[in-house]
């Protein structure tokens, strides 16, 4: 079950989305998305600075840039869903098991200017993120591998062993997000389902090995 610190976290998330520095930021941010019709993206860092905000394209965003500003070290990500409610996608949970935001990730919807958050357990965290961080790795050591030689044998060889990697990293992640969607909907039997439901009949409350919280109109 969660510790005190993401009890608190869930009810105390959007009192912090409220604060003058985060709130300024995410006008603008609001704004953006609604001229654009794109993503946008901003963090609050752990050390209490707020990113620049990025832009993305209509359905994904690239959060290198503003993760680096925070040296990885993120309190709160928050992203916008420009045509879509503010409802987790199965990309945005296993994107932020990745980054691990201490405090929650957060989705702003431009179509009902509503935003929602969310964060994992300690505990499913803990467990499923350095297997992730181990599959990625291995992947990575393999490309360097791969552009650091000439020799056509080793190249073959290495190419075959990104693929089986990179499966590896898949299979687990898919995995992970149907860990994370049955949890919420126990009757789901596809991610394609979780998607109607999660657009249909959002739920809000605490699964366990997930929170979700709707903090509506900031």
């Amino acid at each position: 079950m969660p510790s005190t610190n993401e009890l608190s976290y869930e009810q105390e998330v959007c009192n912090i989305l409220k604060e003058t520095k985060i709130h300024q930021k995410l006008e603008e941010f609001k704004g953006r998305t609604k001229a654009t019709g794109l993503e946008h993206a901003f963090n609050v860092c752990s050390d209490g600075m707020v990113t620049e905000i990025i832009e993305g394209g209509e359905k994904q965003i690239d959060f290198t840039k503003i993760n680096k500003e925070c040296n990885n070290k993120i309190d709160i990500g928050i992203h916008s869903h420009p045509h879509s409610n503010p409802y987790p996608s199965t990309m945005d949970f296993s994107a932020d098991i990745n980054v691990s935001p201490r405090v929650a990730a957060c989705i702003y919807g431009a179509r009902d200017d509503s935003t929602t958050c969310y964060n994992f357990s300690d505990e499913f965290r803990n467990k499923y993120k350095p297997l992730l961080d181990d599959a990625i790795n291995k992947v990575n050591e393999i490309v360097i591998k791969y552009n650091n030689t000439n020799d056509p044998k080793e190249k073959l060889k290495l190419s075959e062993a990104y693929k089986m990697e990179r499966n590896r990293f898949t299979y687990l992640t898919n995995i992970i997000k149907h860990i994370i969607i049955k949890d919420i909907y126990p009757d789901i039997t596809s991610i394609r389902d979780y998607s109607i439901k999660a657009s249909q009949n959002p739920k809000f409350g605490n699964f366990g090995d997930v929170w979700v919280k709707d903090c509506g109109k900031i």
